[in-house]
């Protein structure tokens, strides 16, 4: 992947800890924050600006974004009043959430209430922002929900202005290609249908199939063992999330890895057990995949209705392409061999 310019001093190294417990914590942490805890007020939609030629006759009607990797997460760089930075893109998020450090204007909106991981109710905490650039790419955006991500930010060694979430994209077409390291944005019709382009059809190659959209969480199908579950596609999730209940309950055959204790917010420390899952099938199959089993009880509780989340994994497989106006995600397949 590209690696992430160092000019701004934000990037000691690309590289990021094998310690596998770097990212359950921002699971952990980030992803009941952004899936949950915001979920309920991230509603702020947003307006992709459209680059116009200078007859002002004709519209681009796609853009291709740089994708920067670290570790499994994926950034894009772009800016906010001027602020450059980085923003994770999380398909799991419902919308622009702001990272506090960096945006010290934010103020309670009383009107809207939000859970905390500790389970206490209060106001949430809103910034105005007006637009956001990434490249050529501008997005009209009213405000954003603004939370802790310092802690993210500190260990990564990157400066993290926020995360892009997927309400952001709302009839659009995305396509995710991490050999070509980039994220393609199109225009498209009511149908569905990228405008002036027809490489977007469905043809040979591709593997395509309906999901659901629950809130603002794309939910899949899955296989395991002639057991059908539902798993949420998540671009900011670097390991499989699954539901030890079910995995118990169904008998799937796992190995285990290692199991760690995590510090939860309430100081209780859960033990999170990594384990080798021999097949899983969404679309395609992932063979030997990390999956880490966690109790999703509490997470349904909060409104994640679904049996395990899945992102970097499945985006290794092949360029997933998202069609909002359809409810289609596709994969095609990357060449065996290709790096």
């Amino acid at each position: 992947m590209k690696p992430i310019a160092l000019e701004q001093g934000y990037v000691k190294t690309l590289g990021i800890s094998n310690s596998a417990f770097s990212k359950p914590r921002i699971i952990l942490i980030l992803g009941l924050i952004a899936l949950l805890l915001l979920g309920s007020c991230s509603g702020h939609k947003s307006i992709v600006t459209w680059t116009h030629f200078e007859n002002q006759t004709q519209t681009i009607n796609s853009y291709r974004i740089p994708v920067y990797k670290l570790g499994k997460l994926l950034l894009l760089k772009g800016a906010i009043h001027g602020d450059t930075g980085y923003f994770i893109f999380d398909t799991g998020a419902p919308g622009l959430v702001l990272n506090d450090q960096h945006f010290k204007n934010s103020y309670s909106d009383p009107t809207r209430q939000v859970t905390g991981v500790n389970g206490q109710i209060h106001d949430a905490r809103v910034c105005k922002v007006g637009q956001l650039q990434l490249g050529e790419v501008i997005f009209k955006i009213n405000r954003a929900d603004v939370t802790k991500l310092g802690d993210i930010e500190k260990k990564r060694n990157v400066k993290i202005l926020g995360l892009m979430g997927v309400n952001l994209f709302r009839g659009l077409e995305l396509e995710i290609d991490l050999h070509q390291e980039e994220l393609r944005i199109y225009k498209t019709d009511q149908q569905g249908q990228r405008l002036a382009d027809t490489t977007g059809k469905l043809v040979s190659g591709k593997i395509a199939m309906p999901f659901k959209f629950r809130g603002s969480l794309i939910e899949l199908q899955a296989n395991i063992n002639d057991h059908y579950y539902r798993i949420a596609f998540d671009s900011g999730s670097e390991i499989l999330l699954f539901d030890k209940e079910l995995a118990t309950r169904d008998k799937i055959e796992t190995r285990l890895i290692s199991i760690k204790s995590l510090l939860g917010t309430d100081g209780s420390k859960p033990g999170i057990e990594l384990r080798q899952l021999e097949n899983i099938k969404i679309g395609v199959s992932l063979n030997k995949i990390t999956a880490m089993l966690i109790d999703f009880k509490n997470l349904r509780s909060h409104g994640l209705n679904v049996d395990g989340v899945i992102g970097y994994d499945l985006m290794t497989m092949g360029v997933v392409t998202i069609n909002f106006q359809t409810r289609t995600f596709q994969i095609k397949p990357y060449c065996k061999g290709k790096a």
